[in-house]
Parts: structure tokens; C-alpha cells; sequence
């Protein structure tokens, strides 16, 4: 029976499912340089997806951050120290990325400041009413979402060019399987949700790695969509390449210009992972809310003075703290240390 606020299975995996999807907007132009099968990559880290929730199964439903400090004692206490620094990181990042997107779009009249200050502002108010609102919320989000999802793959479909996909001979396909990397990096910021304590799952609920799967197909169709439509030239240099593959779908009469709609669909996400940054920060600060202020601070400070051309150029060494934290370390976690069962907080 799951207690009230208590996280269940499905909201946390729900909520990784989104928050991973915020820096999925800019891994068509990751993958842009691996050529026109940049996107087999992603793909190819569809089948992999079944080994992390088994190989973690061992944290038990107690949240990374309790397993850390039982487990690995005082290391395991630095090692959360670095956890906080890489949520505030992530959290100053997505908002950056959010308010360069959001400027350059039809909402490019709101001062970037404020953006910032009301996109950290809604995030808060979701969080401070507690988890069980926030995972709510984000179950909302994942709906919506998902239907302009649908709107992009159904559209988008009618608008590719064949010859922006077509390898040159089967270097090109091998290249293209260079993009697990990027992909394996991107995903990895979903463990921002491995802090938030959940009751096992419960029957009729997906198992982790379909919802891992199901990201890396979701990715894997964006970036193939984004290069089919621009190719993987103009992709690896324009800034927001999925967004600007959105400026050309549509029908005319019908449905046209949903780069707007898209952006600010984009934003749930941007929200959602920004929310589980912070959730992910009170954990860390043993279940006390004030810890999750700075990192909120950090959302609008990078949203002011981090652009775009910023957080693209942190990529390389982000993408080795990602797959480090959001994989190596809980996978370590879920396998060494003292082990004792540790409760579910009321």
C-alpha cells in the first residue's frame, strides 16, 4: 500500500522518462557529425537499457542517496557532495538551454531574466508542495508531451528527404553507431531521479527498462526526423536543429509552424528535470527543503548567463560526469559497501 506523498514505481520512472527528454532537444546536433545514421546510436542503446535497472536493483526502493550513506559511510557522504554540485550543474544548464530556446522563438519579447526567475519559480512552487505534487504533475506533463510528440512524429514523417539519410556506403552506418556515447551521456541525467524513495513496483506497471528503452526509441526517432528534414550538415551547425525541423512541418491549410507549440511543450520537461534536480538536492540534505534553494538559484543564474552556445560547449566533459554519476556510481553503489536495509521515510 503506498503511503501518502510516498513515490511509487511508476511516477519516479515517469519522471525520468521526461526530465532525460529536456537534453534530448539538442542531440540531433550531437549526433550530426557521425553523418545521416548519427541517430543508429541512440537506437543502439535501446537493447543495453535492459541491463541498468537490473544491475541497480540492489539500491532498493530507499533512493541512492540513503544507499550511499549506509553503504559507503563517510566516502559515501563526499561522494553525495559531488551529487549536489552536479544537480546545481544540471539544474543552471537546463535553464540556460530553456531561456536561449524560449528567446529565440515567438517568446523572444520576455526578458531573459525573467524567464529565468519564473521558470525556477513554477519549480519551486511544484516541489515545495510536496513530492507526491511534483510527481503528479509531471504525469500531466508526460501526457502532454507525448501528444506533441505524436504531432512531430506523424507530421514530420511526411516531410523527410529521403537523400538526407541515405549512407554512402556501410562506413557511413558504422559511423553512425558513435552516437551511443552521446545518447548513453544524455539519458544518464535521468538518475537525478534515483534520490526519490518509491515502493516496489507493483503489478501492471512497466519495468524500468521499458521506460529506458522506450527513451532511447523516442530519441533515436527525433534525431533520424531532424536529420531527415535539415540533413546532418545544416544539423551539426545549426544551434537548436530540432526546433528548426519544427519551423518546416506541417501541411499547408493545416497544421504549420509548431516550433512555438514545441518549445513550449519543451519546457515541461526543462521543468521536470530542474524539479528532480532539486528533489534530488533535498535528499542529499537529508530530506531538509532549504537545500533545495541553491540549486534553484543556480536555475536562475544559468538561465540569465548561461546560453545555448554555453551548455553545447560544456558537452565533453559533461557527458563524462553524466555517464560517471548517473551510471558508474550507482551501479558500484547497488554492489559493494555495507549493506543494510534502510526504511522508506513516513
Amino acid at each position: 500500500m503506498k503511503k501518502t506523498g510516498e513515490a511509487s514505481y511508476r511516477q519516479v520512472w515517469t519522471a525520468v522518462f521526461l526530465a532525460a527528454l529536456a537534453p534530448a532537444a539538442t542531440l540531433p546536433s550531437v549526433v550530426a557529425p557521425f553523418g545521416p545514421w548519427g541517430w543508429l546510436g541512440v537506437a543502439l542503446l535501446a537493447p543495453l537499457a535492459v541491463l541498468y535497472p537490473r544491475l541497480v536493483k540492489g539500491l532498493g526502493g530507499s533512493g541512492l542517496g540513503a544507499a550511499l550513506r549506509t553503504r559507503w559511510g563517510r566516502p559515501g557522504r563526499w561522494v553525495l557532495a559531488v551529487y549536489y554540485l552536479w544537480a546545481a550543474a544540471l539544474a543552471a544548464l537546463t535553464a540556460g538551454s530553456c531561456v536561449d530556446r524560449l528567446g529565440r522563438t515567438d517568446y523572444g519579447e520576455v526578458p531573459g531574466w525573467l524567464a529565468a526567475v519564473l521558470l525556477a519559480a513554477v519549480a519551486a512552487y511544484l516541489i515545495y508542495r510536496g513530492r507526491g505534487a511534483f510527481l503528479r504533475a509531471v504525469q500531466v506533463f508526460f501526457l502532454a508531451l507525448v501528444v506533441v510528440l505524436g504531432l512531430f512524429f506523424l507530421l514530420g514523417a511526411a516531410n523527410l528527404r529521403g537523400e538526407n539519410l541515405r549512407p554512402d556506403g556501410w562506413e557511413d552506418v558504422w559511423r553512425g553507431a558513435g552516437g551511443l556515447w552521446p545518447a548513453l551521456a544524455t539519458v544518464s541525467v535521468g538518475a537525478m531521479g534515483g534520490f526519490l524513495p518509491h515502493t516496489p513496483r507493483q503489478e501492471g506497471e512497466s519495468r524500468g527498462w521499458k521506460w529506458l528503452a522506450g527513451w532511447c526509441l523516442v530519441a533515436a526517432g527525433l534525431c533520424a526526423l531532424v536529420l531527415g528534414t535539415l540533413g546532418a550538415e545544416l544539423t551539426a551547425r545549426a544551434p537548436l536543429p530540432f526546433f528548426l525541423a519544427l519551423q518546416g512541418i506541417g501541411f499547408p491549410g493545416g497544421f504549420q509552424r509548431l516550433e512555438a507549440m514545441g518549445t513550449a511543450a519543451w519546457v515541461l520537461s526543462d521543468l521536470a528535470l530542474i524539479g528532480l534536480t532539486a528533489l534530488a538536492g533535498v535528499e542529499i540534505g537529508g530530506g531538509k527543503r532549504r537545500w533545495a534553494c541553491p540549486i534553484l538559484l543556480a536555475a536562475v543564474l544559468g538561465g540569465m548567463w548561461l546560453p545555448n552556445r554555453v551548455v553545447a560547449g560544456a558537452g565533453g566533459w559533461l557527458f563524462g560526469v553524466n555517464v560517471a554519476l548517473g551510471v558508474v556510481v550507482p551501479v558500484l553503489a547497488a554492489h559493494t559497501g555495507k549493506k543494510e536495509k534502510v526504511p522508506l521515510p513516513p
